[in-house]
């Protein structure tokens, strides 16, 4: 077992509370353990929280096993995480239909439990392995940030949590100021010197587990702030700021300031404001970049919002 398994998350459901304290112990100490006695309280798990397998009952109130793995492997958020099904009374039938629908494994709750361990622990080996060649798919090769794909999956992520969990979710796109004049002048091994600066100094600017940042493309970035408001953000966006330009980085003749500097687009998704004009993630980006677009011809070094 690799020290992997630590950081994965398994999602037990039953509406027992034995089975649900017996299975608790038998894999607390290999993973991170989330419960739910029922269907409906699972969907919520899976949806607002990091999971990496669903270990079910079939027979689970309000919605089902059977309707929640449906509703799982139809979504493109969700459909990745492997479910097992544990049968109050395995039957080959069942077996047929739950395997058909998508689930990974399927086994009687009596069973041996070393069996049921085996099967978890080489599930999550694979799991653990996805990640890893995930992680390295969904990273920028220069700046080490995550890339535009990555970006793309984890904002669709936060804004459905953020409209679940009603709270606020704010998005930066951040730009190098004169970035041409820099590569023209210095050249491009410079120039890429420059982006790995200014992507360290954003990601050393994130205040959360959950913020996120990404190289946009070229030299533009995103940087996302579940849980932050407006004055949270803005506050992030007054350090990015002063961060970048103490990085003394020499800015090109015809540049706009003597030190490269960079320009903030700021916007702010938060669905109990009764005033939101935002419907879905991509107005979320493009109130931003029109932002960004705003504080480049307001003169640069900058942030603006609404």
């Amino acid at each position: 077992m690799t020290t992997y398994h630590n950081k994965l998350t398994l999602l037990i459901i039953d509406d027992d509370p034995v089975c649900i304290s017996t299975l608790s112990s038998l894999f607390s100490s290999l993973f991170k353990v989330e419960v739910a006695g029922d269907g409906k309280s699972a969907l919520q798990n899976i949806m607002l929280k990091d999971i990496d397998l669903v270990l079910s009952a079939i027979n689970t109130p309000i919605i089902s096993g059977q309707e929640l793995c449906t509703f799982v492997k139809n979504s493109q958020i969700t459909a990745h995480i492997p479910i097992i099904f544990l049968a109050d009374k395995a039957t080959l039938d069942e077996e047929d239909e739950c395997l058909a629908m998508g689930a990974i494994d399927y086994l009687d709750k009596n069973a041996r439990l070393s069996i049921l361990v085996s099967r978890v622990k080489n599930i999550m080996t694979m799991v653990a392995q996805q990640k890893r060649l995930a992680q390295v798919s969904c990273t920028d090769g220069l700046t080490g940030l995550a890339n535009r794909m990555q970006l793309d999956t984890t904002l669709n992520k936060e804004w459905y949590a953020a409209e679940r969990g009603s709270h606020p979710l704010t998005a930066m796109i951040i730009d190098i100021d004169n970035f041409k004049l820099f590569n023209d002048a210095f050249g491009h091994l410079e120039g890429d010197k420059c982006l790995k600066i200014v992507a360290r100094v954003i990601a050393a600017s994130k205040r959360r587990e959950s913020d996120f940042s990404a190289r946009y493309g070229g030299e533009e970035f995103v940087l996302l702030l579940p849980f932050t408001d407006l004055n949270g953000a803005k506050q992030v966006a007054e350090q990015l700021l002063d961060n970048v330009r103490r990085q003394n980085i020499p800015a090109p003749e015809g540049a706009s300031h003597k030190v490269v500097t960079i320009s903030i687009g700021l916007a702010t998704f938060s669905p109990t404001d009764s005033d939101n004009t935002l419907n879905d993630a991509t107005d979320l980006l493009d109130k931003a970049d029109t932002n960004l677009f705003i504080a480049k011809e307001a003169g640069r070094n900058q942030c603006v919002f609404d």
